[in-house]
């Protein structure tokens, strides 16, 4: 671009670039649309260092340290990490110096000579981060010209004060005074922002994103018309804005994650394999489970061995719960309680889940496969009879049956899985696939989505009907009465769908004979050593992958609804009622053709997701009452801009924290410790900027 090019000839020690809009530009404009912004470069030693530190942290903000976290709320999982509270500027702006004013000046008229004959297209906004030593305390100047505008706007700081002491009447009286219009001409929106919890991460590694304290951030954004700084309860419009970390290594929503990104290594292995034969995949390197720095490493060995004597002691005494789920009952009264309960025990007493659970923890395919028939092998010495759910119709829930009741080609059997493994990982991601439905849609019935859910999976004309229509199907059937219809009906039709019913026993044929029995019967001579009632063809290599991949995807947009509503009944302290309806708005966007997520793969790498949506003041209204953590104020005129010869508008914002980086803020008023140690959250300051924007019609051309 030309005429960036003349800016940095002139002023080469300055970083002038066309960029993003930065946190401070966008808190007055609102629009994250590209700027040239023009700043000072600083030296990068000692600064890091400052950032990192919590009394640096604290220096930051004027009034000390008001808004302190519940850190209950997430596991500190590294000691040596610094906890970090919320900033207004983003943490790659500590490197933005200010210029002086002179200067800035003198580069915005420069800038404006070199637009004065441009098209509207082409008038790319310039700001400059300004010194605001000076008396008008000036932070930034702006200008955007064209070859029918002139604009031009200019940020000061104007002195900090109380909530109490903030009196937007004046603040319409000086437009009022300024524009010469009647008050009634005026315009006037208030918004502003509370952070209910957490702190975002955006600039951190993928892996520092899965260490840091907090799993994500919960804010509330709120607009309004009437003249008051006090969010006005009933009035007031609220936006729920969140962002979450799939996979961060304290959510126990990782208790089905894992499951999911396990699948996705073994789906791609086995992709590969079939693509470019078995022998083109390394067992002993290919990966199941990805490590993140901070993961606990897992003796796989020991917990399969644990899995089988556990199994041997109480082969007949499992546990049949309603549906054969045991972290989903009657009595579960929210997320928190269901996820945690499959964190600790599983989701189902079925062996192979509990099988699964295990094998999706090994790091290598060849961990994987090893440990597989080292179980199988046990299981067809007919020591133990493990307990299959009855719905559980897998390749690897028949396998174990027919071994553990004593088969006679079970070395065959067992040396064909070693020599393919293909057929051992996809008999056992089968199970993982199977289990990641039905445990998705365990979970989603909590908050009566299941229908929608189970839809999902099954692609029927149902899965295209929106939330609202399933539901009131669901409510006209029911007649609106308590009658709850089986969540899981429509699970059945198709090989990759499960049916789960409301019962769950061990599978017992009347007609099989017994390990006992037959162990008896053989030793007796009484059956013949190579046939029995119990036979079964070895497994073949019937399994049929190609479902999985867009059932993975359907994982993964299911997943991140999951970790958004786990972490708002968290801060929010949110009942199932009062997340029903951010559910259906949170599974409406990302389990669609206009999902952000497409791939499992996606979030592995970008781990990072973020959502606003309205949500109901009521679920709110406790937050609500407390100060937020900044407001902003933006008076126009009513009248439509193109029949002013001149328009003009007045923003403030009044925050509790600097909205501009350290390198600028130090040189405003600097804050004292004492200050720090007396400040309540009664004498709560905030600070306040204004910003004026001016633009007139004009015709350059003669």
């Amino acid at each position: 671009m030309n005429i960036l090019q003349t800016l940095l000839e002139t002023y080469p020690k300055y970083n002038i670039d066309k960029q993003a809009s930065s946190s401070y530009v966008e808190m007055y404009t609102k629009e994250k649309s590209d700027i040239v912004l023009v700043y000072a470069k600083t030296k990068q030693s000692n600064t890091i260092c400052d950032i990192g530190s919590n009394k640096k942290n604290e220096e930051l903000e004027l009034t000390g340290s008001p808004l302190k976290l519940d850190l209950s709320l997430h596991t500190i999982l590294d000691d040596t990490m610094v906890n970090d509270e919320p900033q207004l500027w983003r943490k790659e702006e500590i490197f933005h110096g200010p210029i002086d004013i002179d200067t800035s000046r003198q580069i915005a008229n420069l800038y404006n000579k070199s637009l004065s004959d441009s098209t509207k297209e082409n008038a790319t906004p310039l700001w400059v981060l300004c010194n605001p030593s000076s008396a008008e305390k000036t932070l930034l100047i702006t200008v955007q010209s064209n070859e029918n505008c002139f604009a031009r706007g200019i940020v000061t700081y104007e002195g900090s004060s109380t909530l109490d002491e903030l009196d937007i009447e004046k603040y319409v009286d000086d437009y009022v005074a300024y524009e010469k219009i009647p008050e009634e001409a005026i315009s006037l929106n208030v918004d502003c922002k509370y952070i209910v919890s957490g702190i975002s991460y955006d600039s951190l590694t993928m892996e520092e994103q899965l260490n840091a304290p907090h799993g994500g951030v919960t804010e509330l954004y709120c607009e309004w018309t009437s003249r008051t700084l006090i969010t006005p309860f009933i009035s007031c419009k609220v936006h729920f804005q969140q962002e979450v970390t799939i996979g961060h290594l304290a959510s126990p929503c990782n208790a089905i994650w894992k499951s999911v990104s396990s699948l996705h290594n073994i789906n791609q292995l086995l992709v590969d394999m079939t693509a470019a034969g078995m022998n083109s995949v390394n067992l002993e390197t290919a990966v199941i489970r990805n490590i993140i720095p901070g993961m606990k490493r897992l003796n796989n060995s020991k917990r399969i061995n644990n899995l089988l004597s556990e199994t041997e002691i109480y082969t007949y005494t499992a546990e049949c719960p309603a549906g054969g789920c045991i972290c989903v009952t009657d009595d579960t009264t929210s997320l928190r309680e269901c996820m945690n309960a499959m964190c600790s025990q599983g989701s189902s007493n079925d062996f192979t889940y509990k099988l699964w659970d295990i094998l999706r923890d090994c790091e290598t395919a060849e961990e994987l496969i090893t440990l597989l028939i080292q179980a199988l092998k046990f299981i067809s010495s007919g020591k133990i009879r493990p307990f299959i759910d009855v719905n559980n119709k897998t390749y690897l829930s028949k396998l174990v049956l027919k071994l553990s009741r004593g088969h006679s080609q079970t070395a065959k059997v067992l040396k064909n899985l070693r020599s393919s493994p293909p057929q051992a990982l996809s008999l056992v991601a089968q199970v993982g696939i199977e289990k990641c439905m039905w445990e998705y849609t365990r979970i989603m019935s909590l908050l009566e989505h299941s229908f929608f859910i189970a839809g999902i999976w099954n692609t029927d004309a149902k899965s295209h009907e929106s939330i609202e229509q399933i539901n009131q199907t669901i409510n006209d059937m029911t007649m609106g009465g308590d009658f709850t219809l089986n969540p899981f009906e429509s699970l059945t039709g198709t090989d990759h769908s499960i049916r789960l019913d409301t019962e769950s026993f061990c599978i017992e044929d009347c007609n099989d004979l017994t390990v006992d029995d037959f162990a008896s019967l053989k030793k007796h001579g009484l059956v013949n050593e190579k046939k029995d009632v119990n036979e079964v063809p070895l497994i073949s290599d019937e399994i049929d992958i190609s479902p999985w991949k867009n059932l993975l995807m359907k994982f993964a947009q299911v997943h991140v609804c999951l970790e958004h509503l786990y972490r708002a009944e968290t801060c929010l302290r949110a009942d199932f009622a009062q997340l029903k309806p951010m559910a259906s708005k949170l599974l409406e966007h990302y389990v669609s053709d206009r999902s952000p997520v497409k791939t499992v793969g996606q979030l592995l790498s970008d781990p990072v997701q973020k959502i606003c949506i309205p949500i109901a003041n009521s679920v709110v209204q406790d937050h609500l009452k407390k100060p937020a953590l900044w407001y902003r104020l933006e008076l126009k005129r009513k009248e439509e801009t193109e029949k002013l010869v001149r328009s003009s508008k007045v923003t403030y914002v009044f925050s509790q924290m600097p909205v501009f980086p350290p390198q600028v803020w130090q040189n405003l008023e600097p804050p004292t410790e004492e200050l720090a140690e007396v400040t309540t959250i009664e004498e709560l300051k905030y600070n306040c900027t204004k910003y004026i924007n001016l633009s007139n019609k004009l015709t350059r051309k003669l």
